[in-house]
């Protein structure tokens, strides 16, 4: 009997022990899930840097809510059908995502790039919120330039998120998402969301894209790899039959942006449209 009793001590002891272990890692990732703002940060450019591009391009600075600047550049078409709002991975600066404006420039498109709070020039305090209403505001003065129709939604990576977003409250003329996935991996968010349900959540960045997809009003096409356990991959199950998807077999993370395919299927989308 007192072995019995010593044990079932040990064994409340232990229970205890990892209850407690549970407790304080989830108060500490959740008081400090603001700092992860850093995993959205990129490098900085001085406010009089100037873009070296050979097309004709205009610098333009958007005021958005809750203090941010946001600073892009127009890229411009001769007799152009219309414009790509096309949202930048994490990393980088407008300084090297120019280099993507030729892509859509040369189906006759003009091209709006833009960088996100503390990338480049751009200022103001990372939040999932502030990413969605910046996109909103850019989004919108594109509205007094060209015919919703004529705007094209566009993303890679983190900017697939936040374009995905965009097409679940607007009506643009379609919406490409191409490997769309947040800075931080989206396994190690889900993976702490489920190990500390149904408590709230501890990650500042879950970007509801499954939903945003659901819910888009206008075509949405999805470039994902072939990898199955993917964002862009499970996105499929998501999509409509006015919308598209397409596997790259061999294509990774990194180089789906430039693979053949993908130049492919814009020449096609952009060609027709």
């Amino acid at each position: 009997m007192v072995a019995k009793a010593v044990k079932t001590k040990w064994l409340w002891s232990g229970f205890l022990i990892i209850l407690l272990c549970y407790t304080g890692v989830y108060l500490l990732l959740y008081t400090e899930k603001d700092q992860q703002t850093a995993r959205y940060r990129s490098t900085p450019l001085p406010s009089d840097f100037k873009y070296n591009f050979p097309q004709n391009t205009e610098e333009l600075n958007f005021q958005t809510p809750r203090g941010g600047l946001l600073n892009a550049l127009l890229f411009k078409a001769p007799k152009a059908m219309g414009v790509v709002c096309f949202w930048k991975g994490n990393g980088g600066t407008l300084a090297n995502w120019g280099a993507m404006a030729p892509t859509f420039l040369q189906f006759g498109y003009d091209v709006l790039i833009t960088d996100y709070r503390q990338h480049g020039k751009s200022k103001g305090s990372i939040s999932l919120n502030n990413f969605f209403s910046d996109a909103q505001t850019v989004y919108d003065s594109l509205k007094h330039r060209y015919r919703e129709a004529d705007i094209i939604v566009c993303g890679y990576s983190l900017g697939g998120r936040v374009a995905a977003h965009l097409a679940s409250d607007n009506r643009p003329k379609f919406t490409l998402l191409i490997d769309p996935a947040s800075a931080g991996g989206d396994f190690s968010d889900r993976f702490t969301d489920i190990l500390y349900y149904p408590f709230p959540s501890v990650n500042g960045f879950v970007f509801p894209t499954e939903e945003d997809v659901r819910t888009a009003s206008s075509p949405v096409v999805v470039v994902s790899t072939d990898n199955p356990n993917s964002t862009a991959y499970k996105l499929k199950s998501y999509l409509d039959s006015n919308d598209h998807f397409l596997a790259l077999a061999g294509s990774t993370h990194e180089t789906i942006l430039t693979h053949p395919q993908t130049a492919q299927l814009i020449k096609k989308l952009l060609s027709n449209s």
